[in-house]
């Protein structure tokens, strides 16, 4: 079953998110014959003085990775966090200027989820909810999606923003330790793909940091993700190629500098684009069942 309601505890220990938190609640619950609902979010950073909260957990790779953990665990119930929470920057809803009531009453010291869209992130969901609730899914068309800051950490201030909180009986770091300078990539695709990114006109070759299980081939239907160094930049586009020729790309038209730094400080939420390639001629299934993979 899938749930998408409040807030709840979070699975960070250190800079890295883990299971552990979510193995304890999953042995003691189930000990009880309680569930566990299993939180899921793509991003989370908070500058909101007025209710005392100015921290990030590391985003980067975690969409892709809590859905791969999400996949293992198999929890009762996934709770996706959040749909419109525009405060602590996890939305994957629609930007909606008419919701955005907690930057003014959390004395925030400016509006970070403007004109900074999630709704990319949506674009892989049915297909990491099919795998969650049957084991694989059906890809029926080939996705991408792409994210990135538009502001490289050492652009300005940090606002005072901590990675991690002392709130939540944590270590704290520096956001700069935490939150990396890279832009990041995750693809659905029906075969291997290699993927180069073109930035303000130069090309870079791209590498897949986690690729789909396959077996002895060199590619199979599922999910990829990668990521390279963020540097400044005008536009960047990611294109996915294979024998050479471009298949289909997604354009990332938000500008990296420390012009989108407001009142010098910077903003430590995530921009989202994603695109597709188009209808396969013929859907196909990744080449494993999760209960035919480790």
């Amino acid at each position: 079953m899938l749930t998408n309601i409040g807030w709840a505890g979070w699975p960070w220990g250190d800079k890295n998110m883990t299971t552990f938190v979510d193995a304890s609640y999953m042995q003691t619950l189930n000990a009880s014959g309680k569930p566990y609902m299993m939180p899921v979010s793509p991003w989370f950073y908070t500058n909101l003085p007025g209710y005392d909260k100015n921290w990030l957990w590391r985003g980067d790779d975690t969409w892709y990775q809590r859905w791969q953990q999400v996949w293992y665990l198999q929890p009762e119930f996934v709770e996706i966090i959040s749909w419109n929470d525009f405060g602590e920057s996890h939305y994957i809803g629609p930007l909606d200027n008419s919701s955005f009531d907690a930057f003014t009453v959390g004395q925030a010291p400016f509006n970070y989820a403007q004109d900074m869209p999630h709704d990319g992130w949506r674009d892989l969901l049915p297909f990491m909810i099919d795998t969650y609730k049957n084991g694989r899914h059906l890809i029926t068309d080939e996705r991408l999606v792409v994210w990135y800051r538009t502001s490289l950490a050492g652009d300005c201030s940090n606002g005072n923003t901590t990675g991690n909180t002392a709130s939540q009986l944590q270590l704290e770091f520096t956001p700069e330790d935490v939150s990396q300078d890279r832009l990041f990539f995750t693809a659905l695709l029906s075969d291997y793909a290699n993927v180069k990114v073109m930035v303000d006109g130069y090309a870079h070759d791209g590498e897949w940091d986690f690729l789909a299980p396959r077996p002895l081939v060199t590619g199979a239907p599922g999910f990829y993700h990668g990521s390279i160094a963020l540097t400044h930049l005008e536009r960047a586009e990611v294109i996915m190629t294979r024998d050479d020729v471009d298949i289909f790309s997604v354009l990332g038209d938000k500008d990296v500098s420390a012009g989108n730094c407001v009142n010098g400080l910077t903003n430590w939420n995530a921009w989202v684009a994603s695109g597709s390639g188009g209808e396969l001629p013929q859907p196909v299934y990744p080449a494993f069942d999760l209960s035919e993979q480790t």
